[in-house]
């Protein structure tokens, strides 16, 4: 026979208090005698009685609960992200609510009311309308009105107009040590491919890419960065635009701008036999070391990346000092693609 389910009125009616001393008792933030609160205790322990977790929140206007929005939980890098985000926020006392908008504005809205509504403590932002340069008035005046009623951090993206906490790889960075790499290496022609114009970390890797070219002297050549899109089957077309359109004049190193448009190059370069390129990779997800050759990739910080917009989150609850924008250093593994 299935035992019926402890409640706090049933605590109350043995102890021979009030449901209201029992709730008092259980959030510890009202006097109530020594002798009743053993009372009480003594009968949690006997029935092993656990406090109804949403009334506990009501309470205690803490739910435990960390939104997460991202725009596509099969990109590596979101899915590491979220990942490392979730088991540090779990040894913390917090579950996350993952909520994927699939790169639509409209589903991200969407995520933005529910989750404000449903009395999450938070929300950690990746990808959608804040890596656009030039997000559009509704988004920005969305997210702020969310801003003002409960905590968010953006990670690897800004709202120039927004004071909001946010974590990022400083991905110029990862950029230059390629770079620096390839030219190690005794790489003079460089190119670079993927993408999309306008989406802040494409923008900031094709800045630091020409930057980082005229700093070692090289040639900035417009028809070696060719812009396609971030998944295998843009990478493949980009690669494919690459040896059509630069058939007497081909770079020696070609760096990605993520692993999966890295691995849609070597597919197509796979398929027509041509084996005289060096590639690297940017996110150093797990497809590097399963790729013939394996990638040399920009590794991101994500253990830290996933920790601190936790710590960021539950900081910026109780805490009015002036929105903190952190950038932290990758590294670069190098492996077969470039040896």
């Amino acid at each position: 026979m299935k035992q019926k389910s402890i409640t706090i009125y049933d605590i109350a009616r043995e102890a021979n208090v009030s449901s209201a001393t029992v709730s008092r008792v259980i959030a510890g933030n009202y006097p109530v005698s020594e002798k009743t609160k053993k009372k009480v205790f003594d009968l949690i322990e006997k029935y092993d009685y656990q406090p109804n977790a949403v009334a506990r929140s009501l309470t205690k206007k803490e739910s435990k609960m960390i939104g997460v929005i991202l725009p596509d939980i099969t990109n590596p890098f979101f899915a590491q992200v979220f990942i490392e985000a979730e088991k540090y926020a779990l040894t913390k006392g917090y579950t996350l609510i993952l909520c994927n908008s699939m790169n639509s504005s409209e589903l991200e809205s969407r995520h933005l009311r529910v989750l404000s509504e449903r009395q999450v403590e938070g929300i950690i932002f990746m990808g959608g309308r804040i890596n656009k340069t030039h997000p559009e008035v509704s988004e920005i005046n969305e997210l702020k009105y969310v801003i003002e009623k409960i905590p968010v951090i953006l990670v690897n993206g800004r709202m120039e107009t927004l004071e909001c906490p946010s974590i990022s790889t400083n991905e110029a960075k990862g950029i230059e040590l390629i770079i620096d790499h390839l030219v190690k290496q005794g790489h003079t022609k460089i190119g670079l491919i993927g993408g999309m114009t306008g989406i802040t970390t494409t923008d900031i890797k094709v800045e630091a890419f020409r930057q980082n070219l005229e700093k070692h002297k090289l040639a900035v050549v417009d028809s070696w960065q060719i812009y396609s899109g971030y998944d295998v089957k843009r990478g493949k077309e980009a690669m494919e635009e690459m040896l059509e359109v630069n058939k007497h004049n081909l770079p020696t190193a070609i760096i990605g701008i993520n692993d999966l448009v890295v691995i849609g190059a070597l597919k197509l370069c796979h398929q027509k036999k041509i084996n005289n390129f060096s590639f690297v990779g940017f996110d150093d997800s797990e497809l590097t070391q399963n790729s013939i050759p394996e990638i040399t990739s920009v590794s991101h910080p994500y253990n830290e990346l996933g920790e601190k917009a936790v710590d960021m989150l539950i900081k910026s609850k109780t805490t009015d000092s002036k929105a903190e924008n952190l950038f932290i250093d990758p590294h670069l593994v190098v492996r077969e693609s470039t040896i």
